[in-house]
């Protein structure tokens, strides 16, 4: 009997109980079906439990875990130590997959012997069942190493995120690789994944769906986001410093790095204007420059894991005014 299953799919779990059911089932009625999935419950204080252990008496292959609540990359990382397939994924649990998604993505690997694969996704609002494609030039085939990691490091043919690829388990278990506890983990993460493997197999099909939902990261940026988006982009300059091959990236870090520059800049001034609180506007753009020429400087030192941006934003909120007369009792 075959106990070891080709692909693991990693389900991080927190506060979802609208979503996954829907998220579940996508995976459940894939037409690859050599596969096993990794619940993983991050202390969700909703009904989210009930719904994957409901799954787990269904199906043998869905696996439920619990584990202290840790955030997105703790509950990855909980998953990658227990998945057992020679292959492995992530789906957010608020999205869902496209019925062919590990058929396709597996084949993509074994036809091309690729390390990992990469999809196209859509957008997907679930209260309307609307679904529209991100746009993409991304083209079926398949794309070197370098080639591949200049696409990823400037955001220009493919993104960081980790949901829409399939990877070979092993770049993860035999470098070592893991998800940094911050926000835009992915980014930190994905170009050391790709830079381990030895190809990138493409399918232009949008095969993955992206839920939008309000409240997502890039839609709440405040002053940790914002410096931890930096972070996520130091720690790229970081990473090819330390093999010896930034010069050869230099181009693509400067790129992403003016381009982050430009986006914080209006997620800055948003902030302070939502807010009404302009104290320290000055101070948070004069950051965001320094922190830009401090990761494009020739003089950069390398340092060892993800290195902290060496200044600090400062979140705009102004406190209660006090009344403007004293009320005496009469």
């Amino acid at each position: 009997m075959k106990i070891t299953p080709i692909i693991s799919i990693v389900v991080p779990i927190y506060n979802v109980e609208k979503f996954l059911r829907r998220c579940l089932t996508s995976i459940r009625y894939q037409t690859f079906m050599d596969y096993e999935v990794l619940l993983i419950d991050d202390d969700s204080p909703d009904g989210s439990a009930a719904i994957a252990k409901e799954f787990c008496r269904k199906d043998p292959r869905f696996r439920y875990f619990h584990k202290e609540n840790g955030g997105l990359s703790d509950a990855r990382n909980y998953g990658i130590e227990r998945a057992k397939g020679e292959y492995i994924a992530f789906v957010d649990s608020d999205d869902h997959i496209h019925r062919d998604f590990l058929k396709t993505m597996y084949e993509a690997c074994q036809k091309n012997d690729a390390d990992m694969a990469y999809c196209k996704f859509m957008y997907s609002y679930f209260n309307t069942g609307l679904k529209c494609p991100r746009p993409s030039k991304a083209k079926t085939g398949v794309m070197d190493r370098d080639e591949a990691l200049i696409a990823l490091i400037t955001d220009s043919i493919f993104q960081s995120y980790a949901w829409n690829k399939l990877y070979k388990t092993s770049l993860f278990k035999e470098s070592g690789i893991r998800y940094p506890y911050m926000y835009f983990e992915d980014i930190a993460t994905s170009v050391r994944l790709l830079h381990k493997s030895n190809k990138l197999s493409v399918t232009s099909k949008h095969l993955y769906y992206y839920e939008k939902r309000f409240g997502s990261i890039v839609g709440t940026m405040n002053a940790e986001k914002i410096s931890d988006y930096w972070r996520s982009i130091l720690a790229e300059r970081n990473y090819f410093e330390s093999v010896g091959e930034y010069e050869k990236f230099k181009d693509a870090i400067c790129h992403i790095a003016k381009k982050a520059h430009a986006i914080n800049i209006y997620s800055i001034i948003r902030q302070h204007v939502l807010h009404m609180d302009f104290r320290n506007m000055k101070h948070n753009l004069d950051t965001n420059r320094d922190i830009f020429r401090f990761i494009t400087s020739d003089e950069y030192q390398t340092v060892e894991g993800i290195p902290e941006v060496p200044y600090k934003f400062i979140q705009p909120g102004r406190k209660p005014s006090a009344p403007k007369h004293k009320i005496f009792p009469l």
